[in-house]
């Protein structure tokens, strides 16, 4: 059986690899359609959602770790868990607004495109399954 920590890199790989996937095609189509700025900034985009990703799956990682390195229960002190947790979404939604305002403030990045690229590569960690597999009802690994 896979460790928490394996398992996790696995589906954070698998996010990214989506995020990269959908925002290059989109960077692509807006090439073709719109401007080289254009899809300049909606790659910008893409990048911000993938560095919110990769941030937040850091101090999952770290989490995971900690379990392992302890009795192998990353939920024994469950409060703390929670905390950690709470820490990394911020962390996340921190990071995105500075790099959002970053992009379409002192870069100059067209707004529309940034936030196209932000939503793309959002729609790919939504539908890759975030960052941990779930198991499907009624499968061994589920019961």
């Amino acid at each position: 059986m896979l460790k928490a920590r394996d398992s996790l890199t696995l589906a954070l790989r698998k996010t990214l690899q989506i995020q990269a996937a959908l925002t290059g095609i989109a960077a692509i189509v807006a090439l073709l359609v719109k401007s080289p700025s254009f899809a300049v900034a909606l790659v910008y985009g893409g990048a911000v959602t993938s560095i919110g990703t990769g941030l937040h799956a850091w101090r999952l990682l770290k989490i995971a770790a900690a379990g392992d390195a302890t009795d192998g229960n990353p939920l024994t002190n469950q409060g703390n868990v929670g905390i950690e947790v709470f820490k990394g979404a911020l962390l996340k939604y921190a990071a995105i607004m500075v790099l959002l305002a970053l992009g379409m403030g002192y870069l100059k990045l067209e707004p529309l495109a940034v936030l196209i690229g932000f939503t793309v590569a959002y729609i790919g960690f939504v539908f890759s399954g975030g960052y941990a597999p779930r198991s499907k009802p009624g499968s061994k690994t589920g019961q």
